[in-house]
């Protein structure tokens, strides 16, 4: 197949990104409804999930000869196939779910019951043990999307980290923050008298604090063209941009272990 454009293949990968991120949500909430009204949004789930697996593949089949001739690019691949993985993973768990979620829809209820009830058959444990497993293997696949998208721009821009340059020490939350902040997948809203509150595009745990902490590193800044009301993004600085190889492509492993999300798209504090 023909290649994609660099510029092409990054936006597809972050448009990805925040669908995996939209998959996550929408599976963690259906794994909270009733259990004998499950069905139908499980075979959604399941549809939906398959969708993006097959297009993660897709778009690293896309990858043309000018991506992968580079170090960078081979591991956006890497990155890309990692979630490309877990896509397919999830959708076999929730695969694995549709007997008995089936049985649960076909079964009569005898008496009337208040929702959330605690249920301990063997149908109710099993799909909530593959709901639990597919949402913790679809939370890392918009964060390898974000980093692939990082990757790919390195490897088309030729941008390495310089050599003997002084880094900034950052914690964990703030280099993941930072990373997120380097796609464009981070805003930071304020209502009037309130404190800010941060909008993240995929679930990731990020805190207004982690944000701040960057802002007085010189990292990051806010776009101040729009108001808070209506969300400002956060860019980084010339200095962020030149730290911007050495703290981010070398993340390693697709496989690497994601802290525990807050539901996308959703105020934290």
């Amino acid at each position: 197949m023909p290649d994609t454009h660099p510029e092409d293949l990054v936006r597809q990968l972050r448009s990805l990104a925040e669908d995996f991120a939209d998959v996550h949500h929408l599976t963690l909430c259906t794994g909270l409804l009733d259990d004998d009204a499950v069905l139908m949004p499980l075979i959604a789930r399941i549809r939906t999930t398959q969708t993006l697996t097959n297009k993660a593949i897709t778009l690293t089949l896309a990858a043309g000869d000018s991506i992968t001739a580079t170090a960078a690019g081979r591991r956006a691949v890497e990155h890309l196939t990692g979630a490309a993985r877990q896509g397919n993973d999830a959708g076999g768990h929730l695969l694995k779910g549709i007997p008995a979620a089936t049985a649960l829809h076909r079964a009569p209820r005898s008496a009337p019951r208040p929702l959330r009830m605690p249920r301990t058959s063997a149908n109710h444990l099993a799909l909530r043990r593959h709901f639990s497993a597919a949402t913790g293997l679809l939370r890392d696949a918009p964060v390898m999307c974000l980093d692939a998208a990082a990757l790919v721009t390195a490897a088309t821009t030729g941008t390495v980290p310089a050599p003997g340059s002084v880094l900034p020490r950052l914690t964990d939350p703030q280099l993941a923050a930072f990373r997120l902040i380097s796609q464009g997948a981070v805003r930071i809203r304020q209502r009037e008298g309130r404190p800010p509150f941060l909008d993240t595009s995929v679930p990731a745990p990020t805190v207004t604090a982690t944000v701040v902490a960057l802002e007085r590193k010189g990292l990051v800044t806010r776009d101040t063209s729009t108001s808070p009301d209506d969300g400002q993004e956060l860019i980084l600085t010339p200095a962020g941009q030149r730290a911007l190889p050495a703290l981010v492509l070398p993340a390693t492993a697709p496989s690497r272990a994601t802290p525990v999300p807050v539901q996308p798209r959703r105020r934290t504090r």
